[in-house]
């Protein structure tokens, strides 16, 4: 009898492979055998060790009716029909990303006055979706926050708080309050977390190792980096922010750090400042690199039109994705465009989208940052 030539790898060399395997594959390895099923589905160590291996992508909502996810390397788009949840009149105005879950602000465009309707946490790719019940009600002047605490990473948590804190809570019955939301205790629970800062509403904020990042300002003084820890539940300075002009947009760098993406109206000059490792005693921001070129696009083509969602490469290059307005046969119309940009200039560029002004709600963001991921919504 010839010799049999079966083996079998060990488990850390097994795993390590399935780190490096895209999560669209991970689901068909189910069926191979119990214990990957197990691993795939159930192991919230394999999953986030997975989340980490994971290369960024890119993520929005076009036209209220279709999501769209494009990889920025290889820049293949693939799109779905959204959410039946999601469509009116409830439709996403803004996210917030974090470990492959969505934290969504939804409008409630059936009422008079702007006011969020619901808040719900999304899995794109499981297509897993809870709604989030109000300990009373949301306010359209709410900012959120999303993350874990540190000391366990499936614990997520969301924040809600609204305007200077500091000062709303004079009267017990005011609903504008600083909260905390446990998806252990499914419910809501004030905490006292002090700051007196105005943040930027124009920059919404970003989720990096489980902490929530804004740029703010106290008063008339120079504009910082505001951070709220999900560990300690408290708010703190981190850093001073660079200048800036109108288009503006925070991002993570490298999973341990921020970015900041910059451009000058006039001049059309983008500036990427990066941070120090978020994890240091003394975190600053320093110029990554720019790009002075004159025949850059407008990458918020102006101040009514979306934000862009942008990545910054190691290679010092920008990869984003804008809205643009565009005039044809006497018709205006709002392009969606990917940019590829380093500092010879723009390298690529794919329009992926046309809408008639008419037909088209401009979102708050162009595109999010996004990373497919195996982990649930907590229920």
């Amino acid at each position: 009898m010839a010799p049999s030539n079966h083996f079998s790898l060990p488990s850390e060399l097994i795993e390590e492979i399935l780190y490096r395997t895209p999560v669209e594959s991970l689901l068909r390895f189910k069926a191979t055998c119990k214990q990957w099923c197990t691993l795939i589905s159930s192991d919230k160590r394999f999953m986030h060790n997975h989340l980490d291996h994971s290369p960024e992508q890119f993520i929005r909502i076009d036209d209220d009716q279709t999501v769209q996810i494009m990889d920025p390397v290889t820049r293949i788009l693939s799109e779905s029909p959204i959410p039946y949840e999601f469509r009116n009149p409830f439709p996403v105005s803004s996210m917030v990303h974090c470990d492959g879950l969505m934290l969504c602000v939804c409008d409630d465009l059936n009422n008079g006055r702007v006011r969020y309707g619901n808040l719900a946490v999304w899995n794109p790719f499981l297509k897993n979706i809870k709604w989030i019940q109000p300990s009373v009600c949301y306010w359209g002047t709410d900012y959120f926050g999303f993350g874990y605490d540190k000391a366990s990473r499936h614990n997520y948590k969301i924040l809600r708080f609204s305007g200077d804190v500091s000062f709303s809570r004079v009267e017990e019955s005011d609903p504008r309050k600083c909260e905390i939301y446990d998806f252990d205790s499914v419910s809501w629970r004030s905490i006292d977390a002090e700051f007196g800062v105005d943040v930027d509403t124009d920059c919404v904020g970003v989720s990096v190792e489980g902490s929530m990042y804004w740029i703010a300002q106290k008063k008339e003084s120079e504009f910082f980096i505001l951070c709220f820890d999900f560990s300690l539940e408290t708010f703190t300075d981190v850093c001073v922010c660079p200048p800036f002009w109108d288009t503006r947009r925070l991002g993570c760098f490298n999973g341990d750090r921020l970015s900041l993406l910059t451009q000058d109206e006039e001049s059309m000059e983008i500036h990427v400042w990066v941070t120090k490792k978020l994890s240091d005693v003394v975190v600053s921001f320093s110029k990554y690199f720019s790009v002075t070129r004159s025949d850059l696009p407008a990458l918020q083509f102006h101040g009514d039109m979306a934000l862009p969602g942008y990545f910054i490469g190691k290679k010092r290059n920008i990869m984003a994705w804008c809205e643009g307005d565009e005039e044809e046969d006497d018709k205006l119309y709002t392009c969606i465009t990917f940019y590829e940009i380093d500092q010879g200039g723009v390298r690529k560029q794919i329009e992926t989208g046309r809408h008639g002004l008419s037909e088209y709600n401009d979102p708050l963001i162009c595109s999010y940052g996004y990373v497919p991921s195996l982990i649930p919504v907590p229920k």
